[in-house]
């Protein structure tokens, strides 16, 4: 049990690190902050013109790949006191082997 939840959480670790990384790239790695809306300029009317509007696009920022490997650092730091509970402890010093009685 202890070894499927260490399993688990190691695998939930890197999808999350590639997940985030491959949204970052293919979003078109900005350096900047995330960016969720985007102001467009009317093409119609002058280059003074203040008139806008919003459309969606998503642009995930450094902050934003930082945060998802942050996240999976944990999930992985996480999995460390299950690595060790399955394992004899080696640390001990064995105990002489008896020998046979005949």
């Amino acid at each position: 049990m202890q070894r499927l939840l260490r399993r688990l959480l190691q695998t939930s670790a890197i999808i999350c690190a590639i997940s985030g990384g491959a949204l970052w790239f293919f979003g078109g790695m900005n350096t900047g902050p995330s960016q969720w809306t985007e102001k467009d300029p009317n093409p119609v009317l002058t280059l003074s013109s203040t008139e806008t509007h919003q459309r969606f696009v998503v642009r995930p920022g450094i902050r934003f790949l930082a945060g998802t490997l942050a996240v999976s650092a944990l999930l992985a730091l996480a999995s460390v006191p299950f690595s060790a509970a399955g394992k004899p402890d080696s640390h001990r010093p064995r105990s002489p082997v008896e020998p046979k009685q005949e």
